[in-house]
């Protein structure tokens, strides 16, 4: 984990123009500034902004108009020659260009805020994080100093990420906000949200659709703090990258493979080979990862692997029987991978079903592989285990272990779930299993089109159009054969009668 922040001696490097260059293009700080969590890692920043400062103050003690007259004066004393920097490069540092612009969404916030009091908490948390960024980022040092003289500088906030928005969109008065409001507290949720949210992308497709806060990913290019869970495994950059950390994601980064274990290596990596980045590829023969709405995967020749996985989720038993990929990367994981006859997909149903023979490790490594339908019908799902003639059933509650606002709801992912995720360019790529392949330098050498948001990152095929790949390096590895695709009516299947008691 690498963090944005230096500590005072780190800014006299900034007065000149190597130094600011340095500045723009290294913005991370040596691993000094890491931490087991987001909170770890927002105490140790402070820790150097302390020694750093001799002003300072916590971010719960400032007001919204406070932090706001902070940011305005930093702006008004920005340095233009870093701003050139970061404009040059595309770097999202980048602060806009009129402070009057600024103003003006300040200004529309702040009306929203009075009606909507439960969104100031992470409003305020929000602007201490853009302070402290824009405070180290956009000044020179001189400047700084003359600045300090006269500024108390705020504090990272310490305490885990409060999420914004609510499902009952409480008012200051105890009244409930009406539908009208949901467009104001986008607004606000949009330029706050900043954990990685199941939500985003297992919602409902309807509230997706609507536009409801919380259930579509914000723009990660716009954050530089990432990883939000701190990175607690140390996984390398080949086997994690995400979309908020600095410095940015490339090609052939973050592409991760079969992974079964914790340690950094305990993974298969796929080969990849950069082929152009994103400004080199002709635009028109790029496939934008989505799933089709409705769609059947299956080999022609009925065998094997026209899906393929390794599923990734906290540890939940013993033997990980029953786990299901969580929102961090804070606690052991449990790695299982798995073929499938079959999967299914309906988002109109909010509905997907796969029958996967499931291949044993650890203890079990020894033992005949399992088989396992896994169906996901709304909130609820059913994993169904023959165990060499045993029949299991586990109902699961896939949101439950980082529920913290319950009643918490998981559903099948989005089919537009990656629709804004950012292009990095081609590379050509190893897609394991498919069509009889293996994984490692076994796996099918693909020309592939290489996706990233936030920590997923997912590859499309030029040739067929399709969703290859994708990877998440603490939910899973998935694979889709082009050629066993194919757009079919979903058929709908109960549990057996052993899981229906099951109730959430």
């Amino acid at each position: 984990m690498r963090c944005c922040t230096r500590p005072r001696r780190s800014y006299e490097a900034h007065v000149v123009p190597q130094g600011y260059a340095e500045n723009a293009f290294f913005a991370a700080a040596g691993d000094r500034c890491a931490g087991p969590s987001q909170s770890e890692m927002s105490k140790t920043l402070n820790k150097h902004l302390r020694h750093a400062h001799s002003k300072t103050k916590a971010c719960e003690e400032w007001s919204l108009l406070e932090l706001q007259d902070f940011m305005a004066t930093v702006l008004g004393h920005r340095s233009h020659e870093l701003q050139k920097i970061y404009e040059g490069t595309s770097d999202r540092r980048s602060v806009p260009k009129e402070l009057d612009e600024v103003r003006q969404q300040w200004a529309r916030s702040n009306s929203i805020l009075q009606g909507l009091s439960h969104l100031e908490a992470p409003q305020r948390e929000a602007h201490c994080r853009e302070a402290v960024m824009w405070w180290v980022h956009h000044l020179d040092a001189e400047k700084r100093e003359e600045l300090e003289r006269s500024l108390t500088v705020p504090l990272l906030p310490e305490s885990p990420k409060l999420r914004c928005g609510s499902t009952d969109m409480l008012r200051s008065d105890g009244s409930h906000a009406t539908p009208e409001t949901l467009e104001d507290e986008t607004h606000v949720c949009s330029k706050v949200n900043e954990a990685n949210s199941c939500d985003w992308c297992h919602s409902t497709q309807a509230d997706h659709d609507k536009g409801l806060p919380g259930t579509s990913p914000p723009d990660a290019t716009k954050k530089f703090t990432g990883p939000d869970d701190g990175n607690p495994q140390g996984w390398n950059r080949t086997r994690r990258c995400d979309q908020d950390q600095m410095p940015r994601c490339g090609l052939c980064e973050g592409v991760g493979g079969m992974a079964y274990g914790d340690a950094n290596d305990k993974v298969i990596v796929t080969p990849c080979e950069p082929l152009a980045n994103a400004s080199q590829v002709d635009p028109s023969t790029v496939a934008k990862p989505l799933y089709p709405k409705k769609f059947t995967i299956r080999r022609k020749d009925g065998k094997q692997g026209g899906y393929s996985d390794t599923l990734i989720g906290w540890k939940t038993d013993p033997f990980c029987f029953g786990f299901f990929p969580q929102n961090d990367s804070t606690k052991p994981m449990c790695y299982r991978s798995e073929d499938a006859y079959v999967k299914y997909y309906d988002i109109d149903r909010e509905a997907q079903r796969a029958e996967y023979t499931i291949h044993n490790g650890g203890l079990f490594a020894a033992f005949p592989n399992i088989t396992s339908i896994i169906l996901h019908v709304n909130e609820q799902m059913w994993i169904q285990n023959d165990l060499w003639g045993v029949k299991q059933c586990i109902c699961a509650n896939p949101s439950g272990n980082h529920c913290t606002n319950p009643p918490c709801k998981a559903y099948v992912q989005h089919w537009d779930t990656f629709a804004n995720a950012q292009y990095l360019g081609r590379e050509r790529l190893g897609a394991e299993w498919i069509q009889n392949h293996g994984v490692g330098e076994s796996a099918k050498m693909m020309e592939l089109d290489h996706f990233i948001l936030w920590a997923h990152h997912v590859w499309t095929d030029p040739s067929s159009r399709r969703l290859v790949r994708a990877w998440k390096p603490f939910n899973g590895l998935q694979l889709y054969d082009p050629e066993a695709l194919q757009i079919a009516h979903i058929p709908v299947h109960l549990p057996a009668e052993s899981c229906l008691f099951c109730s959430f």
